[in-house]
């Protein structure tokens, strides 16, 4: 018997997930290994910020199906971006010994809430640094399962609504007039 979440809990629950992980990426930064943030972690941190406003926002809303739809779609496409960072980290990121110097740390020590925050948003590390894991898989493995995760639950929750939308719509097309 499958588990039945109501979307509400379902988006504050991701959204207090992605709080979680930006707070361990703030440990991670100044607890004891010191590990700087590369401009593709930088990036994804944006996303699970972005990703969170979204997903709490939804919770404390309680959209109707249409809203549900477009909050889960906007989540979903968040999740697919940050996903695609965490792939391009992972493909990329070991050859990247100068991703300070390239277009990526500019674009990304460029905007503007990195001199608003810099402690937390402003890149310092090397794309290829190597740190310890955690729990035996690195950060930016752990940043794409959780990415994968979340677009995998949002499209999950799209499939359900566009079948709640056309059977609601099979439905009303059935009523005589």
């Amino acid at each position: 018997m499958p588990i039945r979440i109501s979307p509400r809990a379902l988006f504050g629950l991701i959204g207090i997930i992605c709080v979680a992980l930006l707070a361990y990426a703030w440990f991670l930064q100044y607890g004891p290994d010191r590990q700087q943030p590369c401009p593709l972690c930088i990036l994804q941190r944006y996303v699970f910020m972005t990703l969170a406003a979204v997903c709490l926002a939804a919770a404390a809303h309680g959209p109707g199906r249409i809203g549900l739809l477009i909050y889960a779609i906007l989540a979903d496409t968040l999740s697919s971006m940050g996903l695609g960072f965490a792939v391009w980290q992972l493909s990329k990121g070991s050859s990247m010994t100068s991703c300070l110097a390239d277009p990526i740390g500019d674009f990304a020590n460029g905007l503007p809430s990195a001199n608003w925050w810099p402690e937390f948003l402003f890149a310092t590390g090397g794309c290829a640094d190597k740190y310890p894991p955690v729990l035996g898989i690195t950060v930016p493995v752990w940043a794409l399962i959780w990415f994968a995760l979340f677009m995998l639950t949002f499209a999950s929750v799209i499939i359900s609504q566009l079948r709640v939308v056309q059977k609601t719509a099979g439905q009303n097309a059935k009523v005589p007039s």
